[in-house]
């Protein structure tokens, strides 16, 4: 099963990332990019591809999705690499390329039981 999308320099235009978006939000699964430069890249993953009532439920955990998506940057950051936390957006900046698919995997991972869990909660049924 695919967890994320690799854009490189060679991908021109938005057609990669459009059509993962496109994946993503049928699927109801975690939109996560790595955006690979050279050496390094970003991962990032954005909420846009839940419903409300999900981005609602995700937005109320962000505390303790904070403090686990803080571990998984902790095992690959380098003095280079920054991290960006907010409750609907998060990125780990300035990856060494092989750790940004491992972190993007377990961020994959983290989001998704998060997701599954808003879900399951009373206060998101439509």
């Amino acid at each position: 099963m695919q967890k994320f999308v690799e854009i490189t320099r060679k991908d021109s235009g938005f057609d990669k990332e459009n059509s993962w978006y496109s994946v993503c939000e049928k699927e109801r699964i975690p939109y996560i990019t790595i955006k690979a430069r050279s050496k390094l890249a970003i991962v990032q993953w954005d909420y846009m591809t839940y419903p409300p009532n999900i981005d609602k439920a995700l937005f109320a955990m962000h505390k303790s999705i904070k403090v686990k998506v803080s571990a998984i940057y902790d095992r690959y950051a380098s003095k280079e690499s920054r991290l960006s936390v907010g409750p609907g957006v998060i990125s780990f900046w300035n990856l060494e390329l092989p750790d940004a698919r491992e972190a993007a995997s377990e961020l994959y991972d983290l989001i998704s039981e998060a997701a599954s869990i808003a879900m399951a909660s009373p206060q998101t049924e439509s």
